[in-house]
């Protein structure tokens, strides 16, 4: 058995070897080709001085104070802030039962549990926090590109069912 395994091998040890020398092009034979002729008519990169300054990287202009639109970091964009909802959940409620927000607005909800384990969902938007333990922080931000009223809820168990829902009125 150790002697099959050897020969075969030294079988394709030897044709690799055999392959490689008939495949093997000379430079010269590059050349005859034209690559040769190409590489080298290739101009040199142009020498970079160490005294030249770097390119100024551009910065996003600030917030408007007044709380409205902003640029974004290419400043030809509006963007509007987000409208920021903190909310709390309870055994079996949320701190809030109605947001109401405009058609187009970045909504952006702050989540914590303040008793048991819970979350924050509203599936018309795809939109749902993690589930959380009591005392941890989570959010969710989604854009209100539909109008009327949706239902939010939590999904644990049998909360929703329990009464721990609200409405999102997008107007």
């Amino acid at each position: 058995m150790k002697k099959i395994v050897i020969l075969i091998l030294l079988l394709a040890a030897v044709g690799g070897i055999i392959y490689v020398m008939q495949n093997k092009k000379s430079d010269s034979a590059l050349r005859e080709e034209g690559i040769g002729e190409v590489m080298e008519s290739m101009p040199e990169p142009p020498p970079v001085s160490p005294i030249d300054p770097p390119a100024p990287t551009p910065t996003p202009p600030p917030a408007d104070p007044d709380g409205g639109p902003i640029k974004d970091d290419m400043g030809d964009v509006d963007v509007a802030p987000a409208k920021v909802f903190n909310i709390t959940g309870k055994n079996f409620s949320f701190s809030q039962t109605e947001i109401k927000v405009k058609n187009g607005d970045r909504v952006l909800i702050n989540f914590e549990s303040t008793d048991g384990f819970h979350d924050w969902v509203v599936d018309e938007f795809k939109a749902n926090t993690e589930r959380v333990n009591p005392g941890t922080k989570t959010s969710v931000e989604f854009i209100a590109d539909k109008t009327g009223t949706f239902e939010y809820y939590c999904s644990v168990s049998i909360h929703r069912a329990a009464g721990m829902k609200g409405k999102l009125i997008v107007e």
